[in-house]
């Protein structure tokens, strides 16, 4: 189940929901002491330190050190168990029952490996604050985005990317912008990241965000009328082309390119692999992975080539993240659109969404390194673990496969997942944009293998406009029965 517990507890003479995160690295090695986070919120989110349950603790086989029981101490909102120790190469978690309450929670799953070949590190690349001018009620102070999304929010880097319309609406705002990425850089806690989202009419190349790997970027702007609305006709390779002239690394990430209003066609010649190296495929407005899906974007979906599986279609080379794409500038918690039925006009989903980055270190460089070559996979919200490899390539990933090769005759599509998700997890392994095979994913038995055994040849594509030499892509769709979803950044097969 989510690591979110809601407890009803009487205060005078009403009732208030109080909600738990709780949380635990997710890669670590075997005898690493590592910390347990717990934090309690109220029905806004916030953080509420009223929550007086006592709590029982328990681990799974493989962690010690864990205390029987934990508390808030009076005034506090958060608990940090400390000296907790890995043992053995199994996945562990931890499970909360507050006192007095039927149900419980679990941490994130955390894999354990004698020497670790990369870690898991959580963010938000795609919130939104004061700076955009939108949602005057409800969005909050950049400094807050960074405050919540390393402490109640339980993230390892994020990203305060607000339009550009608001940012230049006061001279203070990039600047100080700017200043927040610097201060509250700290390598191995948590990484800010500097970035902004530009908006482009259809045919121009919809939304897309830009990121910067230092802090000393200037901001994009075009001294056009129509720069402050929310479609301007600008093309990306005039933003790429500002972007290329400042001599900052950087790299753009598209987002909601199928939302019928305003989105990006792949059936366009519009795509640069060295400027945008992933694709922002979920936020809480919906996903951009397919026309028709479970989370439908909001103001409809488009009819044109303009999703995640037409770009894989077509060529393109994306890795994937999810954002939240918050409008309450709450980095990392699920969001307040509580609507039973999902999206209303309203309102969006009330699943976050989260980048899940495959990195050497919890820095600056390490998470640049690892997005810009698609070690990165999107959850909905979720911290689900999931890793995905055919023959040596890993997802995000290609190779060639040559004559010899017996991937011509047999692609067998290796997962590995880790859970704490409530029921069993259906994988779909998609081919060149089509959903090909399903299976369930056993708790007890993580590492499965899905194959498809067409012949290489017969899978190919050929002549994509963005790749006209043959190949196949294959990613994974992950589903949990409650609408958790993860997705693979895909894997590209070249014919030799």
């Amino acid at each position: 189940m989510r690591a979110e517990l809601i407890a009803q507890a009487a205060e005078s003479t009403f009732w208030t929901e109080y909600h738990l995160h709780a949380t635990i690295p997710s890669v670590l090695a075997a005898g690493e002491s590592f910390a347990l986070r717990i934090d309690a919120f109220g029905p806004d989110k916030l953080p509420c330190d009223r929550y007086d349950r006592r709590l029982a603790l328990e681990g799974t086989p493989g962690v010690e050190g864990l205390p029987a029981t934990a508390a808030f101490a009076r005034g506090s909102s958060e608990i940090v168990v400390e000296g907790l120790t890995a043992t053995g190469v199994s996945p562990i978690w931890v499970t909360i029952r507050p006192e007095g309450c039927p149900g419980a929670i679990r941490s994130n799953p955390a894999w354990v490996f004698a020497t670790p070949p990369w870690r898991i590190y959580w963010g938000d690349l795609h919130v939104h604050t004061t700076y955009s001018n939108c949602s005057p009620w409800a969005c909050k102070d950049p400094e807050f985005c960074y405050e919540y999304a390393r402490g109640p929010g339980h993230l390892d880097f994020a990203a305060a990317a607000d339009h550009l319309r608001g940012i230049v609406s006061e001279p203070s705002r990039w600047p100080r912008l700017r200043q927040l990425a610097s201060a509250y850089d700290a390598p191995g806690r948590f990484v800010p990241i500097l970035g902004f989202e530009s908006s482009h009419k259809t045919g121009f190349g919809g939304d897309i965000n830009a990121y910067f790997l230092g802090t000393d970027a200037p901001y994009f702007w075009l001294d056009r009328e129509d720069m402050r609305g929310t479609g301007p006709a600008v093309t990306l390779r005039q933003l790429w082309d500002f972007l290329d002239a400042t001599g900052k690394a950087y790299f753009t990430a598209p987002h909601h390119t199928g939302r019928a209003g305003k989105y990006r066609s792949f059936g366009e010649p519009v795509y640069d692999a060295a400027r945008e190296p992933v694709f922002e495929i979920y936020s809480c407005w919906g996903s951009s992975e397919t026309r028709h899906s479970r989370f439908p974007l909001s103001g409809g979906n488009s009819e044109q080539p303009c999703y995640f599986q037409d770009a894989l279609r077509a060529g393109c080379r994306y890795g994937v993240i999810a954002s939240s794409d918050d409008h309450q500038t709450l980095p990392g918690w699920e969001s307040l659109r509580n609507h039973p039925g999902g999206l209303t006009r309203l309102a969006g989903y009330n699943h976050h969404g989260l980048a899940a980055v495959r990195a050497r270190e919890l820095t600056r460089e390490a998470l640049w390194q690892a997005l810009t070559s698609r070690q990165c996979y999107a959850t909905t919200f979720s911290r689900t673990l999931l890793d995905v490899r055919i023959g040596d390539a890993a997802m995000g990933e290609g190779m060639t496969v040559s004559v010899s090769d017996a991937l011509r005759r047999r692609r067998d599509v290796r997962l590995n997942v880790a859970s704490t998700d409530h029921g069993r997890l259906r994988a779909t392994l998609n081919c060149n944009g089509a959903d090909v095979a399903t299976a369930v994913c056993d708790p007890a038995q993580p590492e499965m293998v899905m194959a498809d055994d067409r012949p290489l040849e017969a899978v190919v594509l050929r002549d994509a406009p963005f790749h006209p030499a043959p190949f196949a892509v294959y990613y994974v769709r992950l589903e949990a029965p409650d609408g958790q979803t993860q997705w693979s950044s895909p894997i590209w097969l070249d014919l030799a």
